[in-house]
């Protein structure tokens, strides 16, 4: 049982349910509040909510999880099962066709088991439909195990309910991905005055409404203003104090409440390429033509707000470049989720992202995969590598493994071939999205978890802060603050920039000195100015519409963008920038943060390439060519196609060093590497595994015939007739080879390796 580890387990049923473990002596009731069909007043349903005692001292649900909060995660999920089961097992009052309405909290969900709630359902009374509630609280922190946990408990019959839908983005954003049958509204949306992000909630709402048949709720209606608010964002449900307090089961009941059936889910497919493939279908393609294919669905992504929801899938962590690297990063500052799945990819790939190692069998690591949803766009985008052209329709085709280099950013040649599918049709985007939602593994966010909310609309209580009893800075009178202020951001280290968000175009009215050195900019220059002069060529212009959009909205931005100094040279500016708001609640001003962080950038860039290339000649090294050689003979073995290894060994290097010094040896090296880089084909593989030994891969090879690599052996030969030019000399340089091929001496990388490398050392030795 998962209660019997995660926290208190509950004994006994009905109102007197005792909580045991760290919280023994506790016990818990369960009360009910109605909802109400508010078209005709009847009750058709009752919300189960629990109370706790513990010494005669009544707890609210707040004081029961912050007790349990204290005690750790796996305290307040077992408190947190142990209330499901005090609900489900004092409805012994409700009728048969009664529904009721259960909490349960994400981690909890998550972690139940098909036979804890084959148990749980046990104790409910026949007829009664439940409909669970999965509140927004935490929903995005383990996304594959929620709905996991929402699949079992449909299976089980029961319903699903999303709700405080509108107090935090999560909720709006994973709408899609539960398709629940009931949405439940903040109770803020019924208390709180019109606004444009009110408005954006509603319409949200009633767009997923609209597409699966959901019934809208509010809760928390408690005057006529807040019932005639509710009815205004089109809902049909309703509960609060306006109706009834919590309290025993309805006596007297309407109609049953008639759910809309779950949607079926999709049927089971591998990959995403496969699911958008069975109605779109494939196109022919080269990295360079899909390059901007991709960046264009990416940039629809940041164009929308932070109800987004962006998975993306690489072939392998290689492909996060560092230009890829700050896109997604600017994705992830914007949505409620950007997720990103690759082999070798750590947990936060970039700042903000989380990431999802997958094994290289997977097939989804044979897909570059990019999918967008929100309430009101969905695009997805899926191409793979093919090593022929589809021979009876989208599907024919033997599939590639990946693409070597950055072709998402267009780094790579246009020899490749490959094929790709794009749909802006949602439920096709959908069921591709959550294939790939169902393996995000998102690490839990470091905090204090909120406890959880009681559905009668009581404030939960915040800590006790006097507005006014003491200055802002103790030990500062009010009337020093201002000029205290201003002396602290005039000598600050980092730029300072403050707009004015009320004349047009947000002119800088205030620059500090560090902005000053930061930019070359004088403040007599700038002042009066928007700051985008601080743009050009190379900054990226989907950056910069993400920031205005924000900024337009008077939300906070943070992004790491490229920026001009006066003089033309370029930085990258660490941006934060501020709304300030007066008493009002109106916008007046931005206050900018700015740091250069190139040397942390251009670190990144130069780490990242490191660890798969060779220092002094910027080959690809032994780790890469391997992961790369393993990937081409997986698709030779696919293709029919052949596959040849060569080693090659540099005769006389170590004379070199000896002679010449180790100055002149990384000069012959570079030099040696050039050459063999200049004979290689376009597509083939050269490495440097490590001293004076290169290995060369090629592909596309026919098979059972070694004539063109015995032709790529002479011009290898070849390039090293010339002497080569070192300081102090032009020593001779010649090299040892040996191939293998690939399916006739072996199909696996090692085997392929060794093979080679004796065919080497044996011709170094007759030769």
């Amino acid at each position: 049982m998962a209660q019997s580890t995660a926290g208190p387990p509950v004994r006994g049923a009905g109102a007197g349910a005792l909580v045991d473990g760290p919280g023994a002596g506790t016990r818990l009731r369960a009360v009910y509040q109605p909802v109400v069909d508010l078209r005709t007043g009847e009750v058709v349903a009752a919300e189960g909510l629990v109370r706790g005692t513990r010494d005669g001292t009544d707890l609210s649900p707040g004081q029961l999880f912050a007790d349990a909060a204290a005690r750790g995660a796996a305290a307040v999920q077992g408190l947190d099962e142990a209330c499901l089961r005090c609900v489900v097992d004092s409805a012994s009052g409700l009728r048969p066709g009664a529904t009721l309405f259960v909490n349960v909290e994400p981690p909890t969900l998550a972690s139940l088991s098909p036979r804890d709630l084959a148990e749980v359902a046990a104790l409910l009374p026949a007829g009664v439909q439940v409909v669970v509630e999965v509140t927004e609280r935490d929903l995005l922190q383990h996304p594959a195990q929620l709905l996991a946990g929402v699949r079992r408990v449909r299976e089980l019959g029961w319903s699903v309910a999303l709700d405080d839908v509108g107090a935090e983005p999560a909720a709006l954003a994973l709408m899609p991905f539960l398709r629940p049958q009931v949405i439940k509204l903040d109770l803020a949306l019924v208390r709180a005055r019109p606004t444009l992000d009110v408005a954006a909630i509603v319409n949200a709402v009633h767009a997923e409404a609209q597409r699966g048949g959901a019934l809208v709720l509010a809760e928390g209606i408690e005057t006529r203003e807040h019932l005639t608010r509710a009815l205004s964002t089109g809902a049909r449900l309703g509960q609060g104090w306006y109706f009834a307090h919590p309290g025993p089961p309805p006596e007297r009941w309407g109609a049953p409440l008639r759910l809309p059936p779950a949607e079926p889910p999709p049927s089971p497919a591998a990959t995403a390429f496969e699911v958008l493939n069975r109605t779109v279908a494939a196109q022919p393609t080269t990295p360079t033509l899909l390059a901007p294919l991709t960046r264009q669905v990416e940039r629809q992504a940041m164009l929308l707000d932070d109800t987004a929801v962006v998975l993306s899938c690489f072939q392998h962590v290689d492909h996060l470049t560092t230009a890829t690297r700050h896109r997604y990063e600017a994705l992830a500052a914007v949505t409620a989720l950007t997720a990103i799945l690759a082999p070798g990819v750590g947990p936060e790939p970039v700042a903000g992202a989380h990431g999802t190692p997958l094994h290289e069998d997977d097939p989804l690591s044979r897909e570059w995969v990019v999918t967008v949803v929100s309430p009101h766009f969905a695009a997805a985008l899926a191409a793979r590598d093919v090593d022929r052209p589809p021979a009876g329709g989208p599907q024919d085709g033997p599939v590639g493994e990946g693409v070597t280099g950055a072709w998402a950013d267009g780094a790579a040649g246009s020899s490749r071939r490959m094929q790709y599918v794009l749909s802006y049709d949602r439920d096709q985007v959908i069921a591709a999205a959550s294939l790939l939602m169902s393996r995000v593994q998102a690490p839990a966010a470091p905090g204090h978890r909120s406890s959880p909310a009681d559905s009668t609309g009581a404030p939960t209580p915040t800590p006790a802060r006097v507005r006014g009893a003491r200055p802002p800075l103790a030990g500062v009178a009010p009337e020093q603050l201002p000029a205290l202020l201003t002396r602290a951001i005039a000598t600050a280290s980092n730029g300072i920039a403050i707009a004015d968000a009320t004349a047009g175009d947000a002119p800088l009215v205030y620059v500090n000195a560090a902005f000053e050195q930061l930019t070359g900019y004088t403040s007599e220059e700038v002042l009066g100015r928007n700051c985008r002069f601080l743009q050009g060529p190379a900054t990226d212009r989907t950056q910069v519409r993400v920031i205005a959009r924000r900024l337009l909205t008077g939300r906070t931005v943070h992004a790491t963008l490229l920026n001009y100094r006066r003089d033309g040279s370029t930085f990258w500016n660490e941006l934060t920038i501020s709304p300030v708001h007066d008493e009002a609640g109106r916008l007046t001003h931005f206050i900018g943060n700015q740091v250069d962080v190139s040397d942390r950038v251009e670190r990144e860039g130069r780490t990242a390439h490191l660890a798969h290339h060779d220092a002094l000649t910027d080959l690809p090294n032994r780790a890469h060519v391997v992961e790369d050689l393993a990937r081409a003979l997986r698709r030779c073995t696919r293709s029919g196609s052949g596959v040849a290894v060569v080693f090659i060994d540099l005769d006389g290097f170590k004379a070199i060093n000896d002679r010449f010094g180790h100055a002149a040896g990384d000069r012959a090296m570079v030099r040696a590497a050039q050459r063999l880089r200049e004979v290689a084909r376009p597509g083939d593989l050269l490495a440097r595994l490590g001293g004076d030994e290169f290995l060369l891969v090629l592909t596309d090879l026919p098979v059972d015939d070694d004539t063109p690599v015995r032709r790529v052996l002479q011009h290898l030969h070849a390039a090293f007739e010339p002497a080569v030019e070192v300081p102090g000399g032009t020593p001779s340089l010649q090299i040892s080879t040996g191939f293998a091929l690939c399916p006739r001496d072996g199909v696996d990388a090692a085997t392929l390796v060794d093979i080679a490398d004796a065919r080497m050392y044996r011709s170094k030795h007759v030769g």
